[in-house]
C-alpha cells in the first residue's frame, strides 16, 4: 500500500537563509583593527628613534 504524498508547504528560502544573517553593518575586523593598531605604535616608535638618533 502506498502512502499518500503530503503537499509541500510553500516557504521564502531567502528568509532565514544562514548567509543573510551575516549582513549588517560592515565594520573592521578584530584582526584589522588589532593590525592597524600595531602599525600605529611602530610608526610612533620610528619616528622617536629617529629623534633620538639625530641628537
Amino acid at each position: 500500500m502506498k502512502m499518500p504524498h503530503k503537499a509541500v508547504k510553500q516557504r521564502n528560502y531567502l528568509h532565514d537563509h544562514p548567509l543573510m544573517k551575516k549582513g549588517g553593518v560592515h565594520q573592521k575586523s578584530n584582526k584589522a583593527k588589532r593590525r592597524a593598531e600595531k602599525q600605529v605604535l611602530q610608526r610612533d616608535w620610528d619616528e622617536q628613534s629617529g629623534l633620538l638618533k639625530e641628537l
